[in-house]
């Protein structure tokens, strides 16, 4: 099981557009990524983090979210887009946590943070994969 927080500013990005189908999303492995909902910049959120390093087929802040789709309505919003995967090579690659980020926007706010409630490792050879849920990336009501 996957634990998702949404960052506090998420909703309202979403429904005043900020967050919109045509932005860059990214999203980041952490072996430590610190809760903080009421971060608004990328560099805010990742204070205390440790992003996993550049190595065994895992290359940091490189990893766009293929195609994306935001749908808003007057209380909901949706982020959803293809399947994430890295292939371990030369090693494994191991995270307990993930994030999503806005890309587009200088400050890159985050989106969603992901806790895999424990480390989640590929060995050498093996994909390290984040599966969407069928109602999508995240859904926010």
């Amino acid at each position: 099981m996957t634990v998702v927080t949404i960052y506090n500013h998420t909703r309202a990005r979403f429904l005043s557009g900020a967050n919109a189908v045509g932005d860059s999303y990214k999203i980041n492995l952490y072996s430590a990524l610190p809760e903080n909902a009421t971060a608004t910049t990328k560099a805010a959120a990742e204070s205390g983090a440790t992003q996993i390093a550049t190595a065994n087929g895992y290359t940091q802040n490189s990893k766009i979210i293929s195609a994306m789709a935001v749908t808003v309505d007057a209380a909901n919003g949706k982020l959803d887009g293809d399947d994430v995967i890295w292939t371990a090579s030369g090693g494994s690659i191991a995270a307990a946590f993930a994030m999503i980020y806005n890309d587009t926007d200088t400050d890159d706010p985050p989106v969603f943070r992901y806790d895999f409630e424990g480390t989640v490792t590929a060995l050498d050879g093996d994909p390290f994969q984040i599966i969407w849920a069928t109602s999508g990336i995240a859904y926010s009501a």
